[in-house]
């Protein structure tokens, strides 16, 4: 777990600065997600663990509505020691008996903080910062993604979105905006750049 006074930085850290203050904000704590702030705005924030991943994420009234509750319901499964299997069939079975549902319409949700980190081959490392639009059962052919080339579809199914890079200069801009940040999240994670 994160102190709680970062993990709610953290979170704000994925949306654009004049966001940021009216975001409504969830924490992990030790039975699962719990609510700190409400919303003033349509965004609702947190640091997800999705997938052993760990990453703030950020999203709009229809995501928070559909995307949510998924993510929030992996975190507190991985909580009570559930494999990854475990994890993965809870949540497609959520949506194969109406629990969870795809977006109903488009909307975004936002990972621009520099510091997200993605589980590969069992460690955590830096990924880069992105916008998501809401992309139910589409795929890379529907829109002729390449990940790490341009656009692409993560999680084609009912969760599925069109993932958008920021681009390099933006990417350096938040890193030089975010460093002190970064440097606290590194430190409490155990990951080195």
């Amino acid at each position: 777990m994160l102190a709680r006074d970062l993990e709610i930085r953290l979170a704000v850290d994925a949306l654009p600065p004049h966001l940021r203050e009216g975001a409504g904000i969830w924490i992990l704590g030790a039975s699962g997600y719990v609510k700190v702030k409400d919303a003033a705005n349509a965004f609702t924030c947190i640091v997800s663990r999705r997938g052993g991943n760990f990453y703030p994420v950020c999203f709009d009234e229809e995501g928070t509505r559909t995307i949510l509750p998924a993510f929030m319901d992996d975190a507190t499964l991985r909580l009570k020691g559930e494999s990854e299997e475990s994890v993965e069939r809870h949540i497609a079975n959520g949506f194969a008996q109406g629990t969870y549902r795809p977006p109903a319409r488009p909307g975004i949700a936002y990972m621009l903080s520099p510091a997200t980190y993605l589980l590969n081959n069992g460690k955590l490392s830096r990924t880069v910062a992105h916008v998501m639009f809401y992309a139910p059962y589409l795929t890379d052919a529907d829109i002729g993604g390449v990940m790490g080339k341009s656009a692409f579809v993560d999680r084609p199914g009912p969760h599925g979105m069109i993932i958008v890079p920021a681009g390099q200069k933006e990417r350096e801009a938040m890193l030089v905006q975010s460093r002190q940040l970064v440097d606290e999240v590194e430190r409490a994670i155990g990951v080195t750049p």
